[in-house]
């Protein structure tokens, strides 16, 4: 079978492997399997728990409403994350003194424990990552990556 992506016209009358959405979709999901593979086995994390930790080993104690912002994630999912995190020990959630209604997310010994255990092995993947382009190239990437996310916060609403 051949390969979708090469020479087949999509809707827009231009091959697949030249629309920008399906190009990140496909690199989204190899990223995200190969992710996985290295937290499940250096860890036993998944993807948006490692997301969360990195988060709070950046920030600090922060609330979910951080999370959501910086990670663009669901408040439905973050809450089944969070809730699967702490009854794993791995983060722990205490009320805001600021406002009552509102958690700040903090991480546990044991939390702080399996992400050092990953951090090796995913500096390690976004090194590689990193060091496949030049360093001109990867600074394009980014002007990119900043240009293509402004222009999706104009067309669409993110997760509040």
């Amino acid at each position: 079978m051949a390969d979708a992506s090469n020479d087949t016209l999509g809707v827009y009358g231009i091959p697949l492997n030249r629309m920008v959405t399906f190009r990140l979709q496909r690199l989204y999901a190899k990223l995200g399997a190969q992710a996985a593979k290295i937290l499940k086995e250096t860890a036993g994390l998944t993807p948006a728990q490692w997301r969360v930790l990195v988060i709070v080993d950046a920030l600090g104690p922060v609330s979910s409403n951080q999370i959501v912002r910086s990670i663009i994630i669901d408040k439905g999912q973050l809450s089944r994350v969070l809730k699967g995190m702490v009854n794993q020990g791995l983060v722990e959630l205490t009320h805001s003194e600021s406002d009552q209604r509102s958690h700040v997310i903090s991480m546990t010994e044991d939390g702080r424990s399996l992400f050092e255990r990953a951090r090796p092995a995913m500096t390690s993947r976004q090194r590689a990552i990193s060091n496949t382009l030049s360093n001109e190239e990867f600074d394009a990437l980014i002007r990119v990556f900043d240009r293509l996310e402004a222009l999706a916060s104009e067309t669409s609403e993110e997760p509040a």
